[in-house]
């Protein structure tokens, strides 16, 4: 079985920001880079320090835990000379400009990556160098799930919150929760926004992922199935195929993109078994976290491709490693160009 972030230097993402800086502008541009920390603590650790609201501090896309980043933040009137000086664990910052605007979820066209995948033998690694990467299917990685978050993005639009707010592990949160034990809404409502529309965005993720399969288990030649926490990704051979499909993310209004018979044949036996209808994505309780369905390409280009020769695996005794490296548009997954070359080898 290949590993990979065995040691967070294995897993570099190096976002390629749409942000231009200027010379001035109320909003200071800097680079994080950071190790080992999701990009969440690093901004509850800045606020902080700098005694600013979270939200006044931009980003563009969050990026792996177990890894080594680079990103785009912004902030909002504040001077390099007030922030260069912070000491953060495990990130460092870089002093890129200003500008006008601030950087919002989006403001990247993509991320490259340089991936060390360890524990292989020479079987794996002459199949993964016959392999012709050009497209990858679009799945929702691990990543977006972490423990719960799927399932509090349901109880969500269930309404069920109460519910959903004891599978809320942030201790701020929790402390607020016990003082007000019957007001689960207004515990929830002093949660950053972000963090609440990260909750339901990974339940979209996941009947998203969902789709995508159903539909490639009756379109596709299944090249081989890799089984994760929430269920199964299906590989084909035939991806070129697909290369024009795109899949709805289901959410409030998402029905009227339900263009085609089969793709909306699955969507609906998919709701029947969760309990819920497109309806239910409208949360009136957080009206602020209400997601509209959208458009997901179901295959992605994978550009500037290289996969290098084996190396002996220091790490893994007896066993060699290899490094991947590409670059991917926003929202795609690495880790599942990695599943798709290794898993099952």
């Amino acid at each position: 079985m290949y590993t990979i972030k065995q040691l967070p230097e294995d897993f570099i993402v190096q976002e390629k920001s749409t942000i231009i800086p200027k010379e001035n502008g109320p909003y200071l541009y800097l680079l994080l880079r950071k190790r080992e920390r999701t990009i969440f603590d690093v901004l509850q650790e800045l606020s902080r320090k700098l005694r600013i609201r979270e939200k006044d501090i931009g980003f563009a896309g969050s990026k792996d835990k177990q890894a080594v980043t680079e990103q785009v933040i912004s902030l909002y009137r504040k001077r390099k000379e007030d922030v260069l000086y912070v000491q953060l664990r495990g990130a460092t910052l870089s002093f890129l400009g200003y500008g006008t605007t601030p950087i919002s979820l989006g403001d990247l066209e993509g991320n490259g990556f340089i991936i060390v995948v360890r524990n292989l033998d020479e079987k794996s690694i002459k199949k993964a160098h016959l392999e012709k990467i050009r497209f990858s299917p679009n799945y929702f990685d691990e990543q977006r799930f972490s423990l719960h978050n799927a399932e509090i993005g349901k109880l969500f639009v269930k309404k069920q919150f109460k519910e959903a707010a004891a599978l809320i592990q942030e201790p701020r949160f929790q402390e607020q929760l016990q003082k007000e034990p019957n007001n689960p809404i207004g515990a929830l409502q002093r949660l950053p926004l972000r963090l609440l529309r990260m909750y339901v965005s990974a339940y979209q993720s996941y009947l998203w992922n969902e789709t995508l399969a159903a539909y490639l288990r009756k379109r596709g030649t299944i090249l081989k199935t890799v089984s994760y926490s929430l269920g199964e990704f299906v590989f084909v051979d035939d991806e070129t195929l697909f290369a024009m499909v795109s899949i709805p993310l289901i959410g409030f209004g998402s029905e009227e993109l339900e263009k085609e018979p089969e793709v909306k044949e699955i969507i609906a036996a998919l709701l029947e078994k969760e309990g819920i209808n497109h309806n239910d994505f409208i949360i009136r309780q957080l009206p602020d976290i209400t997601p509209e369905g959208e458009l997901r390409k179901a295959f992605v280009d994978v550009k500037d491709f290289s996969l290098s020769a084996p190396e002996q695996d220091e790490l893994n005794q007896g066993k060699k490693k290899v490094t991947a490296q590409f670059f991917l548009p926003k929202g795609s997954y690495a880790t599942m160009v990695i599943r798709k070359l290794f898993a099952g080898n």
